[in-house]
C-alpha cells in the first residue's frame, strides 16, 4: 500500500512538474514569437545569454561595448556560417598587421553590413576584394605596390555617421587602411525624419546601446535550465530588454541630459550644418581619414525610389539627397572622391529587397559599379606619387 501511495505520488509529482515545464516552456514561445533582429533577444535568446550558451548559432547578434558602442558579436553564426569573425566584423579576419596588401576598409551602415544576403561572401566589400585580386596580377601600376588585396566590411547594421566616426577613431583607424570607402547618410536621414521635441546632437535623445546581456553565476544559471523559472525570471527581471519594440529607442523615461534642444529645420532651413550631427560627424570623420594619409572614397546611400515607404515618406527622401549631398560637398573639401551611385545604377529593380537594400545580385552589381572608379582612382594616386 505505502509503495502504491510513494508511486502515485512521484508520478502526480512528475506530471505536475512537466506541466509547470511545459506552461513555462509554452509562454517563452509565445513570448518570442517576434524579436528584434540586432539583439537577437526573444525569450530563448536571452535565456541563451543567461546561461552562457557556447552555441555560436544562439549568440546574441551584437555585443555592446564601451568606446565603440556595439560591435558584431564575434563568432555569430547564422544561415549555416560564421558571420561575424573573432575580432568583430563580418567576413573573414583581417590581421592587424599590414602586409604588402591592398588594404580597403569599408565603413557604413548594414548597406554596407549586407542586410540583404546570408552570407559574408556575397557583400559587396567582399566582392570588391575578390575583384581587386583577380585584377592586381595583371595591372602594372597595382602589382608594382601590392601583391594582392584585403577588405574589412566594417559595417555595422543601424550604424550612423556618430558610429561611423566612433569605430574609426577607437578601431580601425589603428588597420592602417590604403583606401577608406564610407557608405552613409540613410540612417541619419531616418533618425531625423521625425525629429522629436527633445533633439540632440548626440543623437542621446533615441539611441540606447542594449544588445546582450552577461551570464550569471553558475547557481542562477542552473535554475534556468528550467523554462518555467526563465521564464518568471525574463518576466519580472529583463523586461525592458525583452520588448518588442524598435531596438534603439528607450523602453521608458530615460535620464540624459537636454544640452542641445535644437529646432533642427530652422538649422537646415539656414544651412547652419555645423549644428546638424551628420555633417559634423562625417567632417570629421573624412578630416581624420586624409589625415591618415587614405584614399577616401565617399559612397553615398541610395533609396529604392520604388519602395512604398520612400514613395510615402517626403522628409526621409529630403534628408537622404541633404545627406548625399553633404558627403560630396565634404569629400571635395579633404581631396577625396565622390562615387557617382544612384538609384538607376543598380540595373534591375527587383534586386531591392526594401527601402535601401540589395540581394546577392544588387550587391554584386553594387561592386562592379564601385570597381573601376577605385582602381580609376588607385592608379592616379600612384601615378601622382612617382
Amino acid at each position: 500500500m505505502r509503495l502504491r501511495l510513494f508511486l502515485f505520488r512521484s508520478v502526480l509529482l512528475l506530471f505536475v512538474l512537466m506541466t509547470i515545464e511545459f506552461a513555462g516552456y509554452a509562454g517563452m514561445w509565445l513570448s518570442s514569437r517576434s524579436s528584434d533582429f540586432l539583439s537577437n533577444k526573444n525569450y530563448f535568446r536571452i535565456r541563451d545569454m543567461l546561461i552562457g550558451n557556447k552555441d555560436p548559432e544562439h549568440f546574441p547578434r551584437y555585443l555592446s561595448l564601451p568606446y565603440l558602442g556595439y560591435i558584431p558579436y564575434p563568432g555569430y553564426r547564422n544561415h549555416g556560417e560564421v558571420q561575424h569573425n573573432e575580432d568583430g566584423y563580418r567576413g573573414r579576419r583581417i590581421p592587424l598587421q599590414k602586409s604588402n596588401k591592398l588594404r580597403v576598409l569599408c565603413l557604413g551602415g548594414s548597406t554596407t553590413y549586407g542586410l540583404g544576403v546570408d552570407s559574408p561572401s556575397q557583400t559587396f566589400p567582399a566582392l570588391i576584394e575578390r575583384l581587386l585580386n583577380d585584377f592586381i596580377p595583371h595591372d602594372s601600376i597595382l602589382s608594382a605596390h601590392y601583391s594582392g588585396a584585403e577588405v574589412i566590411n566594417a559595417g555595422l547594421e543601424a550604424g550612423t555617421s556618430a558610429e561611423e566616426l566612433q569605430q574609426y577613431l577607437f578601431k580601425y583607424s589603428y588597420y592602417q587602411p590604403d583606401v577608406v570607402i564610407v557608405n552613409s547618410g540613410v540612417n541619419d536621414a531616418l533618425l531625423t525624419a521625425s525629429i522629436p521635441s527633445n533633439f540632440q546632437l548626440d543623437y542621446t535623445h533615441y539611441r540606447r546601446i542594449n544588445f546582450h546581456l552577461e551570464p550569471l553565476p553558475p547557481p542562477a544559471r542552473w535554475m534556468l535550465r528550467s523554462y518555467f523559472f526563465s521564464y518568471i525570471a525574463i518576466r519580472l527581471f529583463y523586461s525592458d530588454f525583452s520588448g518588442r519594440r524598435d531596438e534603439f529607442s528607450h523602453q521608458r523615461d530615460v535620464t540624459f541630459p537636454q544640452w542641445s534642444n535644437l529646432n533642427l529645420d530652422s538649422i537646415l532651413h539656414l544651412k547652419q550644418y555645423e549644428k546638424y550631427p551628420f555633417y559634423n560627424n562625417t567632417r570629421r570623420l573624412y578630416l581624420h581619414v586624409a589625415t591618415d594619409s587614405a584614399l577616401l572614397i565617399a559612397l553615398p546611400n541610395i533609396l529604392n525610389m520604388n519602395s512604398e515607404f520612400v514613395r510615402q515618406n517626403q522628409k526621409y527622401r529630403d534628408m537622404a539627397e541633404l545627406n548625399a549631398n553633404l558627403s560630396k560637398m565634404l569629400a571635395a573639401e579633404v581631396g577625396g572622391v565622390w562615387m557617382p551611385f544612384s538609384f538607376d545604377s543598380i540595373k534591375n529593380a527587383s534586386w531591392w529587397i526594401d527601402d535601401c537594400h540589395l540581394n546577392a545580385d544588387g550587391e554584386k552589381n553594387k561592386a562592379e559599379v564601385l570597381f573601376p572608379v577605385l582602381v580609376r582612382t588607385l592608379h592616379q594616386r600612384l601615378n601622382a606619387i612617382k
